[in-house]
């Protein structure tokens, strides 16, 4: 099934959704935040089931995540890591990507406020 091609979300939204997870989990995943955004598609009904009614019977598939909500997601990731908002690394054993945590938590509330 082919993937949707209109923009979900705006890199703006993503980054919000984002800065708020990491006001909650300063230490934390990519995949936790890529699962975040994906949940918030999925609530939205923008992927996930679709049905679709095209002639007499209804259709449904699986919609998966645009390619263009994906780059948005990696984006603000490495904006955060530039700008050293998040670093790599939660602790000793987890020092590396995918692991982050959040490096400058006055920079991060300055982003939570000015984002809400």
């Amino acid at each position: 099934m082919q993937q949707h091609i209109e923009q979900d979300l705006s890199k703006e939204d993503i980054l919000r959704m984002i800065v708020k997870h990491l006001d909650l989990f300063p230490l934390t995943s990519l995949e936790a935040i890529r699962e975040v955004i994906g949940s918030s598609l999925k609530q939205r009904g923008l992927i996930g089931g679709i049905t679709d009614q095209t002639g007499a019977a209804p259709v449904t598939y699986n919609r998966k995540i645009s390619d263009q909500d994906i780059q948005f997601i990696n984006d603000c990731i490495c904006d955060l890591l530039k700008s050293r908002v998040i670093q790599p690394g939660i602790n000793e054993v987890n020092q590396d990507l995918p692991w982050i945590s959040v490096f400058d938590k006055e920079k991060l509330k300055t982003l939570v406020n000015s984002l809400s």
